[in-house]
């Protein structure tokens, strides 16, 4: 299969019988759920091959073009051939860099300990870019390790027997090399060299790698591999389909083996056998034992009610306040209250020395107007104590934000600035964010979005901001950015991490990205 934009819609409604028969045998034989234009170009190409029917017997109940429909698809070989008119061309050397990432830094020195040759998988390969862009990565590595190294293995197969016969050939034209994949351009160096106008890989490579024709949807054998490359290829099925490969993929790999897929495709993928890994800033999947598949709780269902969990108190690595978000949520839900508390927290740390920075009095000084009695027996209690700061972490948090919103950056510095000094966890660097992103700072910003995100991979919030700052002038760039804002999201979506960002749902943020990511796809392809 080919990799690319989907061209699937939603589960589509025919008038024509013949399309609905097209729709039915597309998706039961290929797992494919194409879309009304797919399906009338795909009708209009067999009615160019009408003597094909002549080499089968007529199906029963079946004339005409029904007939020569139900003769196609009953033939391995132009059932292929079908598979070709429904996808879309997209593949180049070192797609999506970032999974090579991982595989190099932090999949190969477990998988090269194993003591046996390592086996991968590259599921619809194309025309091979990724399988040899897998091979570079681990002869590479199999070189730096020495020679009582490991040993390594490929296989590769897609459904279309044209662009296997290019993988095996292994020779590429220049679009075959994008921007994407600079960072490997030592290794692209290394093992491509230029004949006659076309580019050639190394032919070492080729003897590691077995390419042939298959379709997913026949199988794989189980406990095969290591590692399964299965990228940019699900968003052609069918939910029914794609439950149904996952499954496929996640028998074929052995216990604790690996599955990588696109990076707008990790959010949709939800499969009892896989658990979610994260990585040199990239999503994957690894395979549970059966012991904790077992010991897993299936959750309940309630409706249209989105259930959050109460989370863990939470601490940071470094000292650490109790910060829950459900609590500071229930604390900004009341506007009033909110207040008081963000006065009271002030109140609190007035005696606290804060540093001039010319935005007015310090908390301590008589222009916060904190005068009254209540607050004056606030301040009595003992500042710089840790433990009774503890439990103000909600509190705090809390405060800053209102602080925040309010645009009250003078007062909303000086506490974080308090804060940071007992706190370094995703929340205290998020909202460090939150005030250069609103004083317009973005550089500041995107530094503290992403310390915050060392520390916490699923705090999903900080993926947003990024990708709200990056540029829309760079399609490719702009595109990966939410789609790691996505794949956030369908990590942390149950965490109660609206909360920082807006208190909107994760789902309001997941389709305002969804339709940012398409103009941002739109613009890339006017652009090419």
């Amino acid at each position: 299969m080919e990799r690319g934009s989907p061209v699937y819609m939603k589960e589509a409604q025919f008038d024509d019988p013949l399309l609905c028969q097209l729709y039915e045998q597309v998706e039961h034989t290929l797992g494919i759920r194409a879309s009304p234009e797919a399906l009338v170009h795909l009708r209009n190409y067999l009615k160019q091959i009408p003597n094909r029917a002549a080499q089968h017997e007529a199906l029963p109940g079946l004339s005409g073009d029904r007939e020569r429909y139900g003769c196609i698809f009953s033939s391995p070989e132009a059932l292929f051939d079908l598979a070709r008119l429904l996808t879309v061309n997209e593949t180049y050397f070192f797609r999506e860099q970032v999974h090579f990432s991982v595989l190099l830094k932090e999949l190969l020195p477990r998988l090269s300990t194993l003591g046996r040759p390592v086996r991968i998988c590259s599921a619809a390969t194309s025309i091979g870019c990724e399988a040899y862009s897998i091979a570079m990565v681990l002869d590479y590595y199999k070189q730096l390790s020495g020679p009582s190294s490991f040993s390594w293995e490929i296989d590769a197969f897609d459904i279309d027997q044209d662009v296997i016969e290019t993988a095996g050939r292994g020779y590429y034209r220049a679009n075959a090399f994008r921007e994407d994949g600079t960072q490997w351009k030592f290794l692209l160096d290394r093992y491509v060299s230029v004949i006659g106008g076309k580019y050639r890989v190394d032919p070492r490579l080729r003897d590691h790698i077995r390419f042939y024709l298959h379709n997913i949807m026949d199988g794989l054998s189980p406990l095969s591999y290591d590692l399964i490359f299965f990228r940019n290829v699900s968003i052609y099925f069918s939910d029914e389909s794609r439950s149904k490969v996952m499954t496929i993929l996640a028998d074929a790999l052995i216990p604790q083996g690996y599955l990588m897929v696109g990076i707008s495709e990790t959010a949709g993928i939800v499969h009892p056998l896989l658990a979610h890994c994260f990585k040199e800033d990239a999503f994957y999947f690894q395979k549970r034992a059966e012991e904790a598949v077992k010991s897993q709780k299936v959750p309940q269902e309630t409706g249209s009610l989105r259930v959050v969990p109460k989370p863990q108190q939470l601490r940071s690595w470094k000292k650490g306040l109790t910060i829950e978000p459900l609590c500071i949520a229930e604390l900004i839900a009341d506007d009033p209250a909110a207040r008081r508390i963000t006065e009271k927290t002030l109140a609190f740390l007035s005696a606290v020395p804060a540093e001039r920075d010319g935005c007015g009095p310090t908390l301590d000084e008589p222009g916060n107007n904190h005068d009254n009695e209540e607050e004056k027996n606030v301040k009595r209690t003992p500042q710089d104590s840790f433990e009774g700061l503890v439990c103000m972490g909600n509190e705090l948090i809390t405060a800053v934000i209102v602080l925040i919103n309010q645009g009250d950056f003078c007062r909303a510095d000086r506490l974080l600035a308090f804060i940071e000094r007992y706190d370094t966890s995703a929340y205290t660097h998020f909202l460090r964010g939150e005030y250069f992103y609103l004083k317009t700072k973005a550089v500041d910003a995107e530094s503290s979005y992403k310390m915050a995100i060392q520390q916490d991979k699923t705090f999903w919030p900080a993926f947003y901001r990024l990708s709200s700052l990056a540029a829309p002038g760079n399609p490719l760039r702009y595109v990966y950015k939410i789609n790691q804002a996505l794949e956030s999201i369908a990590q942390g979506k149950e965490r109660g991490y609206e909360v920082f960002i807006g208190g909107f749902s994760p789902d309001y943020y997941q389709r305002a990205l969804e339709q940012q990511r398409t103009q941002g796809l739109r613009k890339h392809h006017e652009h090419r």
